[in-house]
C-alpha cells in the first residue's frame, strides 16, 4: 500500500477519496424516473437536451466535471419540478451556468449575455437569470454533488495503481489518453436516461469492465478488486454492463480499436478511431504527471473539443417561450 502514482497519491489517499465519494453518493443520489405520458418532458427530450448540454460544455471550454455537475443539477431539478418542454433548454443552460460558476475559474465563466448568445438557447438574459434563481431555490442551494466523473477519476487512478503495466502493451496510449477516452464514453452514457437510474459507482465500474475486456484476457480479477472497493453487487454490475454496452453499440462507441504493439496491421477504421483521443485534457496529463511533476488531483481538465464526441444527432429542441 506504500506505492505511489506519479501524481503523488498513494493507495491510502485514493481509498479515502473513494470512501468520501461513496458516502456522498449514498447521501445524495436518487434515480431519475421520468413519466411516460403527461405534459412534462419525455425521456427522449431529456436525453436530447443532455447531448446539447455536453456540446455546450465543450464549446465553452469547460471541464468535464462541469458538464457532469450540470447534468446532475438538471436531473435533480427534473425530479422536483414538472418542467414543460418549452422551458427545457432554459433549465439546461441555467444548470450549466450554475455548474460553471461553482467549478470553473472566474476568467473561464462567460458573462450571462455571452452564455445566452453562444448557446443559442433562444432565451433572454433575464429568463436565464430568473431560471437560475428558481433552480437554486428549488435545490435549496445544495449544488455540489458526487458525480460519475468523480468516480471515474478515483477508480481509474486505483486501476492504474493496482495494474501499473495495464497500458504497456498498447501503442500510443498513456494514462491520460485512456482517461480522456473513458470520459468521452461516460458522457455518452450519461446522455441516456436509463443509465441515470443506476448509481454512478456502478456505471463507472461497468464502463471500466467493458474497456478492460478489450485489453486484458483475464480482466475479471482486476474488476473484482474494484468491485469489492465500491461494494457493487454482481447482479447490478451485470445488468449495468448490458445496458451501457447496448447503448455504446448503438452509438458505435463500444469497441475502442486499441492498437497493440505486437499488431502491425490495423484497419483504417481503427486508426481513425485511435486518433480521436490524440488531443488530451491538459489537467488529465497533469494528473498522471506527464507534463508536470507537481501535479495535483483537483481536476480532469479542459475537455477535448470535438463535436463528434457524442454521436447522437438530437432533433431540434423547443426553445423557451418569451
Amino acid at each position: 500500500m506504500g506505492m505511489r502514482l506519479q501524481s503523488g497519491l498513494d493507495a491510502r489517499q485514493l481509498m479515502q477519496m473513494l470512501g468520501r465519494a461513496l458516502h456522498g453518493e449514498e447521501q445524495q443520489w436518487k434515480p431519475l424516473l421520468l413519466s411516460a405520458d403527461g405534459p412534462e418532458i419525455s425521456a427522449v427530450q431529456r436525453d436530447d437536451v443532455a447531448v446539447w448540454l455536453f456540446r455546450l460544455n465543450n464549446k465553452f471550454h469547460f471541464m468535464p466535471e462541469t458538464g457532469a455537475l450540470a447534468i446532475s443539477l438538471l436531473d435533480r431539478f427534473l425530479r422536483h419540478v414538472k418542467v414543460r418542454p418549452r422551458y427545457l433548454q432554459c433549465v439546461a443552460v441555467s444548470c450549466l451556468y450554475i455548474a460553471a460558476k461553482t467549478l470553473e475559474e472566474d476568467e473561464i465563466v462567460p458573462i450571462t449575455v455571452e452564455l445566452v448568445r453562444g448557446s443559442q438557447c433562444g432565451c433572454s438574459v433575464a429568463e436565464v437569470l430568473r431560471m437560475e434563481a428558481v433552480i437554486l431555490n428549488k435545490l435549496s442551494w445544495d449544488i455540489r454533488a458526487v458525480t460519475a466523473i468523480d468516480f471515474l477519476h478515483v477508480l481509474h487512478a486505483l486501476l492504474m495503481w493496482h495494474t501499473p503495466h495495464l497500458l504497456d502493451a498498447l501503442s500510443n496510449m498513456t494514462p491520460s489518453d485512456h482517461l480522456a477516452l473513458l470520459t468521452r464514453k461516460l458522457f455518452t452514457c450519461l446522455c441516456n436516461h436509463e443509465v441515470q437510474r443506476i448509481r454512478p459507482a456502478t456505471v463507472v465500474l461497468s464502463l471500466l469492465s467493458l474497456e478492460l475486456e478489450q485489453i486484458l484476457p483475464s480482466w475479471l480479477p482486476t474488476i473484482a478488486v474494484l468491485q469489492s472497493m465500491t461494494k457493487v453487487k454482481n447482479e447490478d454490475l451485470i445488468r449495468c454492463r448490458e445496458m451501457i454496452a447496448g447503448h455504446l453499440v448503438r452509438r458505435r462507441q463500444l469497441m475502442t480499436g486499441y492498437s497493440f504493439k505486437e499488431c502491425q496491421q490495423l484497419s483504417k477504421k481503427r486508426k481513425v478511431e485511435q486518433t480521436d483521443t490524440d488531443e488530451i485534457y491538459d489537467s488529465i496529463k497533469r494528473l498522471y504527471n506527464e507534463e508536470e511533476k507537481s501535479a495535483a488531483w483537483a481536476s480532469c481538465g479542459s475537455v477535448v473539443h470535438q463535436d463528434s464526441d457524442i454521436e447522437m444527432c438530437a432533433p431540434a429542441l423547443t426553445v423557451c417561450a418569451n
